[in-house]
């Protein structure tokens, strides 16, 4: 684990914004993760191929089997690997024994979704994006939304599929169907997308593989479907 990767995030100091940077500790992610297997080089593959294609998303611990982040007890900050596992707010250290049962996770930004297609829906997002949401406008693209994820490594992963799921916020916007299990918009509880079936998963298959080739277009059918075109996970991507 010698290979040198940088993280960014950036933080409110008063009434300015302030961009921390940190090397990620992968020792201490390591310790943390209980994967199966070989994980010293597989946790390295993991976070370098998320550097390359999604440079912007931070490591960090979630809840086990659930979408919450385990944040900072002094502030609330978001907790990264920075030597050792600390609150990228205040840079308060927190020990393992201080945790609850954790799973390695990232967090961030999709690339830009374009909503101008949307005829229903696109103006609705545009005049209230949910929370923690954001839209704007691109040449090239027109109207856009950048939808955050939370991505999971489960325990015993990478014999257990990566996990992805919406933050709440993403159904509680104007036009979006309820936040549920449903076959019809494959959709697990707790905001969890549905992106294997039985037997689909392989051991080989990275995080970023996972939100490029399964997440990034399931988001662009469930914002069709709630734009009234109900056959939308019918079609194969």
């Amino acid at each position: 684990m010698s290979r040198e990767l940088k993280q960014r995030f950036p933080v409110r100091e008063g009434d300015r914004i302030v961009h921390r940077q940190w090397q990620v500790d992968l020792a201490a992610a390591h310790r943390l993760g209980r994967w199966s297997g070989r994980t010293t080089r597989r946790l390295t593959r993991e976070a370098a191929e998320m550097a390359e294609h999604f440079p912007r998303w931070i490591l960090t611990v979630n809840r086990d089997r659930d979408r919450r982040r385990v944040t900072c007890c002094a502030c609330g900050g978001m907790l990264v690997f920075d030597r050792g596992l600390r609150c990228v707010s205040c840079g308060e250290a927190v020990k393992p024994r201080q945790l609850p049962r954790v799973s390695l996770a990232w967090f961030g930004l999709l690339p830009p979704i374009g909503i101008d297609g949307l005829r229903c829906l696109g103006e609705k997002l545009i005049a209230r994006p949910p929370a923690q949401h954001l839209v704007g406008r691109r040449e090239g693209i027109g109207n856009y939304l950048l939808v955050p994820l939370v991505a999971i490594h489960p325990p015993g992963f990478p014999a257990s599929p990566v996990r992805v799921a919406y933050l709440p916020s993403f159904f509680k916007a104007r036009g979006m169907p309820p936040e549920r299990s449903s076959h019809t918009y494959h959709m697990l509880s707790d905001g969890f997308m549905c992106l294997f079936v039985g037997g689909e998963w392989r051991r080989g298959m990275t995080c970023r593989e996972v939100l490029q080739q399964r997440a990034y277009p399931h988001v662009i059918k469930l914002l069709n479907y709630a734009d009234g075109k109900r056959d939308a996970f019918a079609i194969v991507s």
